[in-house]
């Protein structure tokens, strides 16, 4: 084997295991600073999707396998793996849009917030992820449970068609009319897709005029009552509010000292005032005792609402996270993961919670995609902390969560759950019989298992 002959066909540039930066780039693979254990043979940086057919089809003639690293934000750091040719989208970032027809064609490595502040632009939006930094390839790939869901959708469901390199080493269109198993899978399959989609079509909308946020601060005792007063309040609200319920820990202006808190936001996204002031004034009127502050009826325009995620999602740290959709009793899973959070061994660590509305009753059924598994309540844990030789106390604190969580699970999203050490969850991230055939096409299309990894 001689990667040497595949430097030659690249515009780009490889990176392998003996070149003295090697250890340096591939620490700069992953947002979170604890690193995967795992050594590529070699990293290869792609200047255009023809370096992505070079490799592709180098890798097929010697056997080897490949991986694919987009922006680095999975937590699990499922890209790095021993012994891959690991392709490197980086430098791919194009935005291409067309205004008058509501359609974008973007690249995998532009970011939420690029692809919003171009978008902006033109008064139209996307349902983009909530972290700002976080590329569109994991997160239209795993599906993308993003900004105003409720009335938007999941991202994937948006994305009308995609560029990929198969295993066969070609460049093919996929969509509802050509190429369709390909869509099927591209639209959710997340790490277990069978190529490297080059590019993404994606369907935008009309920028609402008005996203405002009312904001409300409790003590972490007040979270029994907060969660009852919540889950029924939900149950009423448009679909274009998004609310957020938020432990954390913050100072105490007065002492100085930290305590847990939480914080529910509910974000509407709107196009007049009024509409704004009818679908938050349930959040005026929430009648939860011990109210430490509220915050009533801000503007938040995107920017702002991505500034508000990056604070709490520092970089430099070492992060642990996993995620759980259930169907059970908020008031049963709070009560659990209260107890939990109160044991965090990092100030820095967080619980987030999404409690979406019910789906109206002529809704139509969910979209035939491998994204597939969604319930009333999402939940993600995210252990953060600054000190390798904390790792094991935070790790621990972080997998206990997990598996008391795992009474009141029905399956996990794939973008954000730990299914590196926990291998199981991937295929618990999609419906049985989304997982049965996503595992048959890749049987079908990438019989050798280029893919693999």
């Amino acid at each position: 084997m001689s990667l040497h002959l595949l430097q030659t066909k690249l515009s780009g540039t490889m990176t392998v295991r003996d070149d003295p930066e090697y250890e340096a780039i591939r620490s700069t693979l992953t947002f979170n600073a604890r690193k995967p254990p795992h050594h590529p043979l070699a990293i290869i940086h792609v200047d255009h999707v023809q370096d992505i057919v070079e490799t592709v089809t180098f890798a097929r003639s010697q056997n080897l396998k490949i991986s694919v690293r987009g922006g680095g934000h999975h937590w699990s750091g499922v890209a790095i793996q021993d012994d891959s040719l690991l392709i490197d989208l980086s430098r791919l970032n194009q935005i291409s849009i067309d205004p008058d027809k509501r359609i974008a064609w973007v690249q995998p490595l532009v970011t939420n917030r690029e692809l919003a502040r171009h978008l902006a632009s033109h008064h139209l939006a996307f349902p983009t992820g909530h972290c700002p930094d976080v590329t569109l390839s994991g997160y239209l790939l795993g599906g993308g449970f993003g900004w105003n869901g409720g009335s938007w959708g999941v991202a994937c469901w948006n994305v009308m068609a995609v560029e990929v390199v198969t295993p066969d080493g070609d460049l093919i269109t996929a969509s509802e009319n050509e190429n369709r198993e390909w869509f099927w899978a591209a639209r959710g399959g997340g790490p277990s897709f069978f190529g490297v989609v080059t590019k993404y079509l994606l369907k935008l909308y009309p920028l609402p005029s008005h996203i405002f946020t009312s904001t409300l601060v409790y003590p972490l005792e007040s979270l029994p009552s907060l969660v009852n007063w919540l889950n029924t309040t939900t149950q009423n609200l448009p679909r274009n509010v998004e609310t957020t319920l938020l432990l954390t820990t913050i100072p105490d202006s007065s002492t100085g000292a930290t305590t847990k808190r939480c914080i529910l936001s509910a974000t509407v996204f709107a196009d007049s005032k009024s509409e704004v002031e009818h679908a938050l004034k349930p959040f005026a009127r929430c009648d939860v005792d011990h109210q430490v502050m509220q915050d009533l009826l801000a503007p938040t325009p995107f920017e702002t609402l991505f500034a508000t995620i990056d604070r709490a999602f520092p970089a430099g740290k070492r992060y642990a996270v996993d995620t759980i959709w259930s169907a059970a009793s908020p008031t049963e899973v709070f009560s659990l993961t209260a107890e939990h959070f109160r044991q965090a061994p990092s100030e820095h660590s967080l619980i987030l919670a999404l409690l979406l509305p019910p789906r109206p009753r002529d809704a139509p059924p969910m979209i035939d995609a491998a994204f597939s598994l969604v319930a009333p309540l999402f939940v993600a844990h995210y252990a953060i902390w600054d000190n390798e030789e904390d790792d094991r106390t935070n790790l621990d604190w972080s997998r206990a969560l997990a598996q008391d969580l795992e009474h009141y699970c029905v399956g996990h999203y794939v973008g954000e759950s730990d299914i590196v050490d926990s291998p199981t969850r991937l295929e618990r991230s999609f419906s049985t019989n989304a997982w049965k055939r996503l595992q048959e096409l890749r049987r079908k299309y990438d019989p050798r298992g280029i893919f693999d990894c």
